[in-house]
């Protein structure tokens, strides 16, 4: 078994925050379960995160977890492309009210730009790619963002 992590779940290990203990739970069990994986993109989004101040601190603390980095297959990055190209189509352009449904915008106080609400970019698909094209299983805490896209992937913890 091949299993992918995201980028949220190994932050979680760094910050201690409340999916810290899950986190760690979770990739110790798939370790026990087979390989345990990142795409290129996690490791740039962790050294970008600013926590280590050299590729060597990064890769220790991958080893520590038995982490190996890999490079999505073709298939896993052309798929990422399929999903991503699908969400452009389909994300909102507009604040949506939680409590009526009445979609509005807001501006910007300092330039007057319309704001737009977050938007997931490119890395979170190649993410989800590489996890199901070139694996079986993601550790993520970004479950339904994956389910929407990916929904044949196995996200862990469930």
């Amino acid at each position: 078994m091949i299993t992918a992590v995201d980028t949220n779940a190994l932050l979680a290990l760094l910050y201690e925050d409340e999916h810290t203990d899950k986190s760690e739970a979770e990739l110790r069990r798939v370790y026990r379960e087979g390989r345990v994986v990142i795409a290129p993109i996690v490791y740039a989004e962790l050294a970008a995160d600013g926590h280590f101040d050299t590729t060597s601190e990064l890769d220790q603390f991958l080893e520590d977890f038995s982490i190996q980095l890999v490079e999505p297959s073709r298939e896993a990055v052309f798929r990422a492309g399929e999903q991503f190209q699908q969400y452009t189509v389909r994300r909102p352009d507009a604040f949506q009210c939680p409590s009526c449904g009445t979609k509005q915008t807001v501006r910007c106080e300092e330039c007057s730009e319309d704001l737009a609400p977050r938007q997931h970019i490119a890395a979170d698909f190649l993410i989800g790619g590489h996890a199901a094209v070139d694996g079986d299983a993601l550790v993520s805490f970004d479950n339904a963002f994956y389910d929407a896209y990916f929904p044949a992937l196995t996200v862990y913890p469930e």
